[in-house]
C-alpha cells in the first residue's frame, strides 16, 4: 500500500492526497511536517512534504508524485489524451504553483501566524500575481473544468493553489482575486462538491484547528 507522508494543512499535500482519492487508489497518511531530521531527509532529500513511499522507495515533489500515479494507476486518467494538451494542463500547473501561489505565499506567515508583515512583499508582492493571475486567465478555459471538458490534475492543483492564495491575499489586502479570472468562482464551487474535496478539506481544517491550538499553547 502506497503511504503518503504529510500533513494535512500542506495544500500540496493535499493535491496529492485528492488525486489518490479521485482516482480511488487505497494509500494510508502518516503525519509528517517538514523536517532537516537525518531520518527524514533519508525519505525526502530537501526535507519537503509530501513524501510518497512505494514498494520501490520514495519520492518527492508533487508534479513528480502525480505523474508518477497517472503511470501507476492510469484509470482514471487525470490528464488529457494528447500530448499537446497534457502539455497545457502540466503548463497552466506550473503558472498558478509559481506565479501566484509561491508569490502569495510570502505573506503567509503574516496572514495566517501573527508575524509581522514585510513592507517589502507588501510592495512587490501584489504587481507580481496581478502578472501572474494574466498569464493564468489566457490560459484557462473552465468550460468546465480547467482545461475544458475533462476533470484532472489541472483542477486539483488550480483549487488548492487559489484555496491558500485567495485567503492570504484576502487577508493583506483585502483582494478577492477569484473575481478577477471569469469561471473561477464556479468552479471552486462545483470542486467543493466533490466527495474527494469534502474529505480532503475536513482533514485540512481539523489539522489547521489542531496547530493554532498548538501554537497558542506553545506561545
Amino acid at each position: 500500500m502506497l503511504k503518503l507522508h504529510g500533513f494535512s494543512v500542506s495544500n500540496y499535500t493535499n493535491m496529492v492526497k485528492q488525486c489518490l482519492l479521485e482516482k480511488g487508489v487505497e494509500f494510508e497518511q502518516l503525519h509528517a511536517r517538514p523536517s532537516q531530521e537525518d531520518d527524514f531527509l533519508a525519505m525526502s532529500p530537501m526535507g519537503k512534504i509530501p513524501c510518497l513511499e512505494t514498494a520501490e522507495g520514495f519520492l518527492v515533489e508533487t508534479s513528480a508524485i502525480l505523474d508518477y500515479l497517472e503511470e501507476v494507476h492510469p484509470k482514471p486518467p487525470m490528464y488529457p489524451s494528447q500530448a499537446f494538451t497534457r502539455a497545457k494542463a502540466r503548463e497552466i500547473i506550473r503558472v498558478s504553483e509559481l506565479y501566484i501561489e509561491l508569490v502569495a505565499r510570502r505573506h503567509l506567515g503574516a496572514a495566517f501566524f501573527g508575524r509581522e508583515r514585510s513592507e517589502k512583499a507588501y510592495t512587490e508582492v501584489r504587481p507580481q500575481v496581478e502578472k501572474g493571475l494574466r498569464a493564468f486567465k489566457q490560459l484557462a478555459n473552465f468550460s468546465p473544468y480547467v482545461m475544458g471538458g475533462e476533470f484532472g490534475n489541472a483542477d486539483i492543483v488550480v483549487y488548492h493553489v487559489f484555496r491558500l492564495a485567495s485567503q492570504i491575499l484576502k487577508r493583506v489586502y483585502d483582494w478577492d482575486i477569484v473575481t478577477e479570472i471569469p469561471g473561477l468562482a464556479a468552479h471552486i464551487a462545483a470542486m467543493d462538491e466533490r466527495d474527494a474535496t469534502k474529505r480532503v478539506i475536513a482533514d485540512h481544517e481539523e489539522a489547521m484547528v489542531a496547530l493554532m491550538t498548538q501554537l497558542k499553547t506553545a506561545n
